[in-house]
């Protein structure tokens, strides 16, 4: 029987050629009770060895846990959130593609193969894992990062990745700063700074909101961050209501939702008392003036407004008179 697409969760990190074939593909064809060997993810010149076996879906939740360093926030994890290999591990009754875990004392720590236990657990269906004791802690960090190259982490779930880093910097004595961080994870400042900004902001709960995590992107976040700072209020009792809108019953895609659920989050009825006029308005700086009181508002975006621009623009309001 053919094996099907959509239950072949291949890791791209194990293109590593293994006697003319790849370390990926040796591990796919793994059979229950096998033992295979394979280079370790974070010092190929060690080899760690794997048995094959399979969990019942009855144990699944008693013998395994993921990994804490995981990237993927499983509390986000849902029908919707694993709907691409769902259908086929009902089907099969089994992921096609081991997990692989580290037999750690009494733990089977799940260090790549999370999505493929909520789809099993969801599925009613076994858990195929490839377990060993020979795996450490440098492997399991560097499996919980490789592991979301299938389907990449949300911004909020890599805010909170890159959060957990800048915690280190400061307890080894840097500043963890957006820069440092970067270099370490290996993406730009900006990236991380919209990640971090998207974790510290966004609250869980309107996170589970949206069909999926990966729903809610930068722009999504921007806005739900600008509303929630702009209208503290109004955002408030938007949320408080939301559950009750018929968006979440009427037939839609998940696109068209999510849409229409950020929508609902950032639009606000804006009272005669506040009216105003935008001056001027751009990805980092936007001046209001009350069309009421005559009054003018600056923001300006943190990214930009630099010490030597802030310096001129204090020397240019203290000239004021």
């Amino acid at each position: 029987m053919a094996r099907k697409r959509k239950n072949d969760t291949r890791l791209d990190p194990f293109a590593t050629p293994v006697e003319n074939s790849s370390l990926d593909d040796l591990l796919g064809k793994a059979s229950v009770g096998d033992v295979i060997t394979m280079p370790s993810p974070s010092d190929p010149q060690r080899m760690i060895n794997l048995k094959c076996e399979v969990i019942p879906h009855s144990k699944i939740d008693e013998k395994t846990v993921v990994f804490g360093q995981n990237r993927r926030e499983q509390s986000l994890l849902s029908e919707k959130s694993v709907a691409d290999i769902l259908p086929a591990i009902k089907a099969d009754g089994k992921n096609m593609h081991p997990a692989l875990c580290w037999s750690r004392g009494n733990e089977i720590l799940v260090l790549s193969g999370s999505r493929r236990r909520k789809a099993c657990l969801l599925a009613g269906a076994d858990y195929v894992v490839l377990t060993s004791h020979d795996f450490n802690s440098d492997d399991a960090k560097a499996l919980a990062v490789s592991s979301d190259q299938y389907i990449a982490p949300s911004l909020w779930e890599l805010g909170k990745a890159y959060d957990q880093t800048r915690q280190k910097l400061i307890e080894t004595g840097n500043k963890g700063s957006y820069r440092e961080i970067a270099a370490i994870e290996g993406v730009s400042h900006t990236a991380v700074a919209d990640a971090v900004k998207a974790f510290k902001h966004i609250d869980k709960e309107i996170v589970l909101l949206y069909p999926t995590p990966n729903h809610l992107g930068r722009e999504v976040a921007k806005k739900l961050i600008n509303a929630c700072k702009d209208n503290p209020e109004q955002f408030s009792a938007k949320l408080k209501s939301i559950s009750n809108q018929s968006l979440f019953a009427e037939q839609m895609s998940d696109e068209k939702r999510a849409i229409e659920i950020t929508k609902y989050l950032t639009t606000f009825e804006v009272s005669s008392a506040n009216r105003s006029e935008s001056l001027l308005e751009n990805e980092y700086v936007k001046v209001q003036r009350s069309l009421n009181s005559g009054a003018v508002t600056v923001k300006i975006d943190d990214k930009v407004l630099t010490d030597k621009r802030l310096e001129q623009l204090q020397k240019l309001l203290n000239s004021f008179n």
